[in-house]
């Protein structure tokens, strides 16, 4: 194949030096970048390369989303996603009430939504938390992923609350999952998963909690300190990466039951009202942090995102998944991030837009262990390049690079988006998907509405559609409740 010249517009590199090249260009080779430079200079280098003209666009490196949940875009408004309402339903949804059929409409309609808000490598836990009963369930959660052509991490370990019931409505089969279970289960998907679609899919150790239990004094308990062992050994095994949810005590717990599992290996997500000591045992081990400014862990307690940026930290700003209430739009996230920063401080001097792009592009990369290949535009890197449309009445006046990066992130969301390639190929083109090997929109979501009709009826809960009857009028859901006591 020729190689292929992406002639901007605007080129926000976000390599090791932050150039923004006005007007620049990429030129792409295979699946690698090969340079990225002044525009005339690319163009004129490379006389028969073909040429895709983004004159009018701001080309990004492709986002890179670091934690999030597959099974979400199936039950995304259950139960108007009232907090642990919503929990308890997915949880009977996610572990009796879904198949394989369930979790590859689920992917299909995740992928397709992460494609056109510019995330090109993402991760997700197979479920709220890892189902582990059988590793079909994580491989039927990356077709869509593989049928788009984006990269993808595969989040698969333990559940909370070992042992864990599970049906499969495929076969009628229930299973008992212990972590020997869960952890044979693991090493399955890695066996099947990791390094699939060309490179483009991998497998992280993902246990649901970095500490699933401890006791009054903040210690692990037993059946702790063995989950964390057996996580650790497979994934040093493996040379493979481990992804958990952690809140507070747990970094500390973790570090009392085995400091090598604190190593630049791990990622966190949320770290909700974790201490300045954890935060500091994080900083000096290398471990990164993936927060969620929608998610409800951060509207529990907070994780204290400027102090660890500030300690050395890698922050990551991820979309924990498209429900309850949310969504796989993580430019717009980016900014909310910050937003919640600056009021809880009081400093609207607080992250910088390029502090922001960083936390969704290259840093979100380290957290996933991926710094040397996606989230900048670098000769060496995979072709992952995104283009913001910045002909519209949001983003403009253009006046200028040097006002871009403030532009975009303050202002663009995902349905900017009008270009995407993901591993030297294009799969979005003036806002068209390019994929010939995913259905077509209208198959994806009968589907998907089919697959989550389907798993309501198995678990019998058709009611989580009906509307709560303090939608209107009422400052907070049970307010009626509240106001008889």
């Amino acid at each position: 194949m020729a190689p292929t010249v992406l002639a901007g517009g605007t080129v926000v590199t976000v390599d090791a030096d932050r150039r923004v090249l006005d007007p620049g260009a990429v030129l792409v080779a295979d699946d690698t970048i090969v340079a990225v430079g002044p525009r005339d200079d690319i163009v004129a280098d490379n006389p028969d390369a073909d040429r895709i003209d983004l004159d009018d666009h701001v080309l990004l490196p492709g986002l890179v989303d670091s934690h999030g949940h597959a099974g979400h875009s199936l039950t995304k408004g259950l139960v108007d996603g009232r907090g642990d309402d919503w929990l308890d339903l997915v949880k009977r949804i996610y572990f009796h009430g879904s198949g394989t059929d369930f979790w590859a409409a689920e992917s299909r309609l995740a992928a397709l939504e992460r494609l056109r808000a510019g995330v090109t490598t993402s991760l997700s836990y197979v479920g709220s938390m890892p189902r582990a009963d059988d590793p079909k369930f994580a491989a039927a959660a990356a077709t869509g992923y593989r049928e788009f052509g984006l990269r993808h991490v595969v989040a698969v370990g333990p559940p909370d609350g070992l042992p864990v019931e599970a049906t499969d409505p495929d076969t009628g089969t229930e299973t008992t999952i212990d972590l020997d279970r869960a952890m044979a289960t693991t090493e399955a998907v890695v066996d099947d998963l990791d390094g699939a679609a060309g490179g483009r899919i991998r497998v992280a150790v993902a246990p649901s909690s970095l500490v699933p239990e401890m006791d009054d004094d903040g210690q692990a308990t037993d059946a702790s300190v063995e989950q964390i062992r057996a996580v650790a050994d497979l994934a040093e095994r493996e040379g493979l990466p481990i992804h958990a949810h952690a809140y507070v005590g747990e970094v500390a717990a973790a570090a009392d039951v085995d400091a090598d599992i604190l190593s630049e290996r791990l990622s966190l997500a949320h770290c909700a009202g974790i201490s300045s000591e954890e935060v500091a045992l994080m900083a000096e081990n290398g471990v990164a942090a993936s927060t969620g400014p929608l998610t409800h862990a951060y509207a529990w307690d907070r994780f204290p995102v400027t102090e660890a940026m500030e300690q050395g930290v890698t922050v990551a700003v991820s979309t924990d998944g498209s429900a309850p209430d949310r969504s796989f739009d993580l430019l717009s996230q980016g900014r909310i991030a910050a937003q919640l920063q600056r009021s809880y401080h009081g400093d609207t001097s607080l992250l910088p837009a390029g502090r922001v792009l960083e936390s969704m592009t290259v840093d979100a990369a380290a957290a996933l262990g991926m710094a040397d290949e996606v989230g900048s535009l670098a000769a060496g890197t995979r072709a992952d390049v995104i283009a913001v449309d910045r002909r519209s009445a949001k983003l403009g006046p253009d006046l200028g690079a040097d006002g871009a990066v403030p532009r975009v992130v303050n202002y663009a969301d995902g349905g900017d988006v009008s270009f995407v390639m993901a591993d030297g190929v294009v799969r979005l083109r003036d806002g068209e998907v390019v994929a010939p090997d995913a259905p077509g929109l209208e198959t994806i979501l009968d589907d998907a509405a089919d697959a989550a009709q389907t798993a309501l009826d198995r678990v019998d809960a058709d009611d989580a559609l009906d509307p709560h009857p303090d939608l209107w009028g009422s400052v907070r859901y049970g307010e009626g409740e509240e106001g008889t006591e």
